[in-house]
């Protein structure tokens, strides 16, 4: 019998995912209503079977993966749960003749704060007016690049996707899921412990970039950014690679980056009891990636349709610029 798969929303990583369930012969929906041309366009793409509503949605997934910008999280988890609350949702999702459990599993995927990951498990632990808990909350986080497929290897490169919380009680497609599509890793039996896990991870990644841009602009106006460049091939290579190819790639994600870094920051502080530390050092970079993404050229790319930003120097130049403008 066929699983299906809900998405929200349909992104770079969430279309990725997408054609790796569809090679594996689940089905894979999401809400296609009110949508920009751009995702609907990848819907079709994808092979993604579009449905007009979110109680669609809920009605006819045995999963659901939710696959937004941090800031989104929240407000994606609400829309779900007034989905559920709709009178008519249980019993048409029991009526479903291809084989829904009553109970809707929810995984949040985003690179959200653990804190965040409690609010919206004590969100779905709320009683329906039946009295009954309707949803499986699971955290998660997705650790690297979207899924493609190897024309050559004939092979999937997949990034992890770590989970926590309660999966005793999930169905056995749960476990085929886990263990043979998407490279899922069970990390601890405890809301928030994927998403620190996440948190953690891309604070060395994304935040070097950050660390990176701020390190590459000062550099190029002061003029020796070359210098810099050419000091970091000849002490540290793997560092200038890693800052370098950081830069480049950022720019079409910044966006994204601003809340996961105070995500970041608050995970260091109420998890990793940093005091104030942690949002100190990440609501900078957060406000490093706003300013990519609101005030300069850079915020206007678009995976797949790059212009701007393609080299170290491009990227430092035109932040260089903004800065000015700044300071007038």
């Amino acid at each position: 019998m066929t699983v299906t798969v809900g998405i929200l929303s349909i992104g770079d990583m969430g279309v990725g995912i997408a054609r790796l369930l569809n090679a594996n012969s689940y089905r894979v929906v999401t809400v296609g209503t009110g949508r920009s041309q751009d995702t609907l366009d990848r819907i079709q793409a994808a092979s993604i079977e579009a449905l007009p509503t979110d109680q669609d949605l809920v009605i006819q997934s045995d999963y659901i993966l939710s696959i937004v910008p941090p800031r989104d999280s929240l407000a994606t988890a609400r829309r779900i749960l007034e989905a559920l609350n709709l009178p008519d949702t249980l019993s048409k999702r029991k009526a479903q003749q291809h084989g829904a459990s009553e109970k809707v599993y929810f995984f949040d995927l985003n690179a959200s704060s653990p804190r965040l990951m409690r609010e919206i498990d004590d969100l779905f632990s709320m009683p329906s007016a039946t009295g009954e808990t309707i949803v499986q909350f699971i955290d998660g986080g997705i650790i690297g690049g979207p899924p493609s497929y190897d024309e050559i290897d004939q092979k999937w490169k997949k990034p992890s996707i770590v989970l926590s919380g309660p999966v005793d009680d999930l169905p056995s497609s749960f476990h085929t899921l886990l263990q043979s599509t998407l490279n899922m890793t069970l990390v601890g039996t405890k809301i928030g412990s994927a998403s620190a896990l996440k948190l953690s991870f891309a604070s060395l990644t994304k935040g070097l970039t950050a660390l990176s841009l701020l390190s590459f602009t000062t550099a190029q106006t002061e003029g020796v950014l070359a210098h810099l460049l050419q000091h970091l091939e000849d002490y540290s290579p793997k560092t200038g690679a890693l800052a370098a190819a950081g830069v480049v790639g950022m720019s079409p994600k910044a966006y994204r980056w601003v809340e996961e870094m105070r995500s970041i920051g608050e995970a260091f502080d109420t998890e990793g009891h940093w005091g104030s530390l942690g949002g100190n050092v990440f609501d900078s970079f957060a406000e490093v990636y706003r300013r990519v993404a609101e005030e300069t050229v850079l915020g206007q790319e678009k995976i797949g349709r790059r212009e701007r930003g393609r080299s170290v120097e491009d990227v430092a130049d035109i932040l260089a610029q903004a800065n000015a403008a700044i300071d007038g």
